[in-house]
C-alpha cells in the first residue's frame, strides 16, 4: 500500500510518526510527505530542515508552499488567535489545499492525516482539505497524533488504533534535524528527546472501523 501523510508544517510529520517511516517506505514510492505549509517570509530555514530530516527515509517529499498562519496576520494576529477557530476568510485557503493535493493521491492510496483535535489552525485546514481532496474517491484515510500536542483519549467516534512506534533512533535522528524548532520550542536536544521518548508510548495511528474491516477482508 502506498502512503501519503499530509504534514501541516515542516515537522510536523516527522515528529509525529518518523518512527514508521523505515517501514513504511520499504518499497520505492511507497511513502511521500505532503508539506502544506512551507511558505511565506524565512520559510526556507524551515524547508531546509525538511529537507534533511526527510532523508533519512527513501521519502518522496513535496512541499504546496502555502503560507503558515504566522505569515497569515491579518487573520491571526497573535499565538492565541492561531489556537482557535478558523478564520472565516481561510476557507479558500482549505479549497485550494485541497485542489493543490489531489494530483498526488493515487487509488487504493492510504492517506494520513493530523487528528488536529487540539493543535493549530493549520492542522485544522490541513486535515479538512485533505479530507475533501480524498472524498469520493478510492483513497483510505487514517489519522495520526500530532507531536507535540497533546493528543485526545482516542482517534473519535468510529475509530481505532492500528499502528504503534517503532525505530526509535533513526526517528530521533531525523526529528533533531528540525533544529530551529527543537530550540524554540524545547531548549534544546535534550528535553527534546525526552517529549519524543513519552510520545512514542502513545497510540500511533487510529483509522475507522469500517475501513479496517475493508482490509482485512481485502488481504484474505
Amino acid at each position: 500500500m502506498r502512503r501519503v501523510v499530509v504534514s501541516p508544517h515542516p515537522d510536523d510529520a516527522v515528529w509525529s510518526c518518523g518512527g514508521m517511516f523505515g517501514a513504511w517506505a520499504a518499497r520505492p514510492d511507497a511513502l511521500t510527505v505532503v508539506t502544506v505549509f512551507d511558505g511565506g517570509p524565512a520559510a526556507a530555514v524551515r524547508r531546509a530542515e525538511d529537507a534533511a530530516a526527510l532523508a533519512a527515509w527513501p521519502v518522496r517529499a513535496v512541499g504546496l508552499g502555502f503560507p503558515d498562519a504566522v505569515h497569515r496576520e491579518d487573520r491571526y494576529p497573535g499565538p492565541l488567535s492561531r489556537r482557535r477557530a478558523v478564520h472565516p476568510d481561510d476557507a479558500g485557503t482549505a479549497e485550494a489545499v485541497a485542489a493543490a493535493l489531489a494530483p498526488y493521491l493515487r487509488e487504493g492510496d492510504l492517506l494520513l492525516l493530523p487528528l488536529a483535535g487540539r493543535t493549530h489552525v493549520d492542522h485544522v485546514i490541513a486535515r479538512s482539505a485533505a479530507e475533501h481532496a480524498a472524498a469520493g474517491t478510492a483513497v483510505q484515510v487514517a489519522y495520526y497524533a500530532e507531536f507535540p500536542y497533546r493528543p485526545p483519549s482516542a482517534g473519535g467516534p468510529g475509530m481505532e488504533v492500528t499502528e504503534h512506534r517503532a525505530d526509535f533512533s533513526a526517528w530521533l535522528r531525523g526529528a533533531l534535524a528540525y533544529r530551529s524548532q527543537v530550540t524554540e520550542m524545547f531548549g534544546g536536544p535534550l528535553r527534546f528527546g525526552r517529549a519524543l521518548a513519552g510520545h512514542a508510548r502513545t497510540p500511533a495511528v487510529w483509522r475507522e472501523h469500517r475501513l479496517a474491516a475493508q482490509d482485512s477482508a481485502a488481504a484474505k
